[in-house]
């Protein structure tokens, strides 16, 4: 009979949730610039700009809440945790920031802009 070999690497659940906190603030990002992309027209017909911001800040709260989370998980590993979920945890931190600068940069263009001009 044949034994199984166990697996060289097994996916822990807390892998899953790393990734999913780097994920978050990209989609997040992609996810406000396209609402607010599609919702332009119907912002010019209406006139109601708080659509816009209500799209933006509900990405921005997505995107900080991703950044605080991973900051909280970089900070509970220690040094006898593996080296890359330290590195996976503080690269969200700063994946976050970054999509939040870029998020504020599109209320900014929102709030001083008008879509309709």
């Amino acid at each position: 009979m044949t034994t199984a070999k166990p697996a060289a690497h097994r996916i822990e659940r807390e892998d899953v949730v790393l990734w999913l906190l780097a994920f978050t603030p990209v989609l997040a990002w992609i996810v406000a610039q396209g609402f607010s992309f599609l919702a332009a027209r119907s912002i010019c017909e209406t006139g109601n700009r708080w659509v816009l911001f209500l799209i933006m800040g509900s990405g921005l709260a997505a995107t900080a809440a991703a950044g605080a989370t991973s900051w909280t998980k970089w900070k509970q590993f220690e040094d006898g945790s593996p080296a890359y979920r330290r590195f996976m945890a503080i690269g969200s931190v700063m994946l976050a920031a970054l999509c939040a600068v870029s998020i504020l940069s599109l209320m900014i263009a929102a709030a001083i802009h008008r879509p309709c001009d």
